[in-house]
């Protein structure tokens, strides 16, 4: 087994070194470009999760299960109670801070890697012997990578011929980069820094979980120089052909388009997460789910991403904020017909008053973000007042 592959942290390491990651584990974290935080919510608190989430779409059959109803595996609710309460609880956000940190922004760059911006996400429950529905890919765009200038200075080592010294953690540029040109169904409207689920049952290895290529700086270095090479491996700087990469989709990977990755080899599944436990990694990762479920139980999270305070990020919050308060979906996640529920004809929906912490409510944009809190630099000043200022406080 080399699931050791993925770093493996305890929160009590994260609380005992002031919210951030030891140094070591950073590093790997780093290198790695995803992590599992274990026991970061009592294992009670996330099956209870589970079991309210699973009584409210029992309750309304008329919410949209993904890809059918006889054999749902992910279910279009944003706004239920149990969704509000993780995203609001004080040990996610204090894992989410730990992990937007180890990220790096110049003083001046406006973005705040301390406050979060919500990005209202799904739910998924697999059962044993469901099969996969992704394929490998990366979030935050395709071909902005190379088309969006800001997006491409974010790779600027890389394209220089310099892709050891490529920081995968540099938030400069990043925060202004445009990762949706197109709009598409696999598009997201917001930047998610890192993707994460927190495990609402027991997921492991073949049962259905998630799986990585843990070399951050590597395969991305290799995926975006793959369109200047041919399929002899020679230099090609007339060819137009992006592999994976179609307007308004995430950047697919497969063999056939980059077969020095060698996916078969190199993707692997995380480590066993259990409830409470919460599963990240970076933007620009590899990562797809196990084609089988060969488990015994449920292999069941809830999507929480990390998604820091940015101007990008900022339309998407006032837009998210307004979701919720009407009980809809999010602009990302339109309803595919009249007939779908909207979560607003249903009383036992979330509100603000299940949001847990003051820290929560800024994520939703209910609560202004400190102006003037000592020791914060000028770009996150700069950018919790344009937040502020566009929330109407």
């Amino acid at each position: 087994m080399h699931y050791e592959a993925v770093p493996v942290v305890d929160f009590t390491e994260i609380q005992q070194s002031n919210g951030q990651f030891p140094t070591e584990i950073a590093d790997l974290i780093r290198a790695a470009g995803c992590c599992v935080a274990r026991g970061v919510i009592p294992r009670a608190q996330a099956l209870d999760w589970k079991a309210s989430l699973l009584s409210y779409v029992k309750r309304h059959p008329d919410i949209r299960r993904i890809p059918n109803d006889s054999d749902p595996q992910i279910y279009s609710t944003f706004w239920q109670k149990a969704q509000i309460e993780a995203r609001s609880h004080p040990a996610v956000i204090r894992t989410q801070v730990a992990m937007s940190q180890l990220y790096t922004a110049s003083g001046d760059t406006q973005v705040d890697l301390v406050n979060q911006a919500l990005y209202a996400d799904r739910w998924r429950v697999r059962r044993p012997g469901s099969v996969g529905m992704f394929q490998p890919h990366l979030d935050n765009g395709s071909i902005e990578r190379w088309e969006d200038e800001e997006y491409g200075r974010v790779f600027r080592k890389i394209w220089k011929g310099k892709w050891e010294e490529y920081d995968a953690w540099d938030m400069d540029h990043r925060a202004e980069a445009v990762m949706d040109l197109y709009g598409g169904p696999g598009a997201c409207s917001a930047f998610r820094s890192l993707q994460g689920l927190l495990s609402i049952d027991d997921n492991g290895p073949r049962c259905g979980t998630i799986q990585f290529l843990p070399d951050i700086k590597l395969s991305t270095a290799y995926i975006l120089l793959r369109p200047f090479f041919n399929d002899q491996n020679k230099l090609d700087m007339d060819s137009t052909y992006f592999y994976g990469a179609a307007p308004g989709q995430g950047q697919i990977v497969k063999d056939i388009w980059h077969p020095h990755l060698q996916l078969n080899k190199t993707i692997i599944s995380c480590p066993k997460a259990e409830p409470g436990d919460y599963v990240f990694w970076h933007c620009d990762l590899v990562h797809k789910v196990e084609e089988e479920h060969n488990g015994t139980n449920d292999s069941s999270v809830v999507y929480i991403p990390v998604v820091p305070l940015c101007t990008y990020n900022i339309g998407n919050l006032i837009d998210q904020r307004k979701a919720f308060l009407e009980g809809v979906p999010p602009p990302d996640m339109p309803p595919q017909s009249e007939s779908e529920g909207f979560e607003k004809g249903h009383e036992d929906r979330g509100t603000p008053d299940d949001i847990l912490t003051v820290e929560g409510r800024r994520s939703m944009g209910l609560e202004p973000f400190v102006e003037n809190e000592p020791g914060i630099t000028n770009g996150q000043k700069s950018i919790r007042e344009a937040g502020n200022e566009a929330l109407g406080f």
